[in-house]
């Protein structure tokens, strides 16, 4: 049964209780299109199967107890705004790999005052983790870079070679700057099994 003032197009067997189509297509229980499913306003499908296209000129609104998404080849969404949320379970977005050069690049494009963000409000010592578990760390900017804490910063390594380099290239002026000096008992403590300093101009 149903009811159809617009265009419903379906390349094969539809087994449909109800149509509404005067500006979408509303179905309550199984449509199967073999070909291509194409809809001119606002769809509401349940229990859908498509071996074909679905285009739809409208709004989709989607609510399932699970949402299972699978293709053979590249996934595209574009949108004016995209957001996608996990509710109270871990989530992962994950790239497996099988070859060089298959990199999960997070990007922003445009000349424009704006930034890329990543923020959290977990309580625990690793709120935000970045690790690597075989390959290093290449942080690279075109100006400044600031780091700032309320508490401790630390920079350790573990390795027996594991050097720690502060290298400036300014010719002119302070080239690395220690300051320590925000209280009269403020102490800088340097604890070395060798210490050397080299100098080619003046000390004071």
């Amino acid at each position: 049964s149903g009811s159809l003032t617009s265009n419903l197009t379906i390349g094969g067997i539809a087994n449909v209780n109800q149509v509404s189509a005067s500006n979408g297509l509303i179905v309550d229980n199984n449509i199967s299109a073999s070909g291509d499913l194409a809809v001119d306003g606002t769809s509401n499908l349940d229990n859908t199967d498509i071996d074909g296209t679905l285009t739809v000129d409208g709004a989709i609104d989607l609510n399932a107890t699970t949402l299972d998404i699978d293709a053979s080849g590249a996934v595209t969404i574009d949108g004016v705004g995209v957001s996608i949320d996990s509710i109270g379970v871990a989530a992962n977005f994950t790239v497996a790999t099988d070859g060089a050069a298959e990199d999960l690049t997070i990007g922003l494009t445009g000349a424009t005052d704006s930034s890329i963000v990543i923020s959290s409000t977990g309580t625990g010592a690793d709120a935000i983790d970045i690790d690597t578990t075989a390959g290093s760390i290449d942080i690279d900017s075109a100006d400044n870079i600031t780091i700032g804490a309320a508490d401790n910063i630390s920079l350790t390594t573990t390795s027996a070679d594991g050097k720690i380099s502060l290298i400036s290239a300014v010719q002119g002026g302070t080239a690395l700057h220690i300051d320590a000096n925000v209280h009269g008992s403020s102490v800088v403590d340097i604890d070395a099994g060798t210490l050397e300093i080299d100098v080619t101009g003046l000390t004071t």
